[in-house]
């Protein structure tokens, strides 16, 4: 197998992150809410499915980003691939589609619901190909030479019925045929292994993370946020602290460090520190001194003394 290299590997946004952590917590979610979850984590998958495919490629020597966002003078792009080969670069958008896709005269794409209804987009490859135009302006100002670069819209859904031929618009299952057409049309290496190395991590280095809003007692959804340190097997059961542990009164499982997967959720709803009061508060607490204890012995980053002490929670949970 060829050498390939994940420089960026899929993962999930801090949004969808701050979304899943607002499900865990809340009752009920918005529809909007629902809908944004729905999309973020059908977008993760996606990209999440794609490496599988480019392992079984016999294909050369490549650095693939993904998520990757760039500024280009103020303003922001992302790109679901980039894939960096000696020969060509190649950017992919995808799409997490399932059922019947059209693409109709007007050039937007159709997907038909089982139910009977449309939804309808734009056409995926505009978006592909201004990504191409703005990666192309970003590397000639940072002084890189010009390299040839093709784009490709990828549905990853198994269950995707494209109704059209369409070269650049594939399924994953296609993708490594695709890839040999590309790469069996540059055949020439312009790049070296180190100079595609240094490449990617000035990218990455160029990389911006879309942050996520956090919540303030004052928004709306503030008081459907339910406290506590869940039992992973009775959720949304909460576990009582009892002798340095934890232990839920229904299956009376003990756990030592429930309190971290409540502490993630905190990290990503209200913030990348926390203090003693507000980790009592969430944690459901009854103790002024047994929450200082618990962040203290995570070896966390601190800032101010006593009662003022701020924890940094991203040691723990920044990927």
């Amino acid at each position: 197998m060829t050498p390939h290299f994940y420089p960026l590997p899929p993962r999930k946004t801090l949004h969808l992150r701050h979304l899943e952590a607002l499900n865990n917590r809340c009752t009920t979610l918005s529809t909007t809410l629902e809908e944004k979850l729905g999309r973020e984590l059908a977008g993760y998958l996606g990209e999440a499915s794609l490496p599988y495919y480019l392992e079984i490629s016999s294909i050369s020597t490549h650095y693939d980003l993904y998520g990757l966002r760039l500024n280009l003078n103020g303003n922001k792009f992302q790109m679901d691939g980039l894939y960096l080969f000696e020969g060509f670069f190649l950017i992919t958008e995808v799409k997490n589609f399932k059922n019947k896709i059209l693409l109709n005269e007007a050039n937007q794409l159709i997907q038909l619901q089982e139910e009977g209804s449309e939804e309808v987009f734009d056409n995926p490859l505009t978006q592909v190909e201004l990504q191409k135009e703005q990666l192309i302006q970003l590397l000639d100002k940072h002084g890189y030479p010009t390299i040839p670069i093709e784009t490709l819209v990828v549905f990853t859904h198994k269950k995707v019925h494209l109704t059209f031929n369409h070269p650049d618009l594939i399924t994953s299952q296609q993708l490594p045929a695709r890839l040999k057409r590309i790469t069996q049309k540059y055949p020439t290496k312009l790049l070296q292994r180190n100079e595609l190395y240094h490449l990617g991590r000035k990218l990455i280095s160029l990389h911006e993370e879309r942050g996520s809003a956090f919540i303030n007692p004052n928004d709306k959804i503030f008081p459907k946020i339910k406290r506590g340190v869940f039992c992973n097997r009775c959720k949304p059961m909460i576990m009582r602290r009892i002798y340095g542990s934890w232990e839920c009164p229904k299956c009376k499982k003990r756990n030592s460090l429930a309190h971290l997967a409540a502490l993630e959720d905190f990290y990503y709803l209200f913030g990348h520190t926390i203090t003693n009061r507000q980790a009592r508060w969430f944690l459901c607490m009854d103790s002024v001194y047994t929450p200082s204890r618990l962040l203290q012995s995570l070896g966390m980053k601190r800032s101010g003394i006593t009662k003022n002490a701020r924890y940094d929670l991203s040691s723990l949970f920044k990927r």
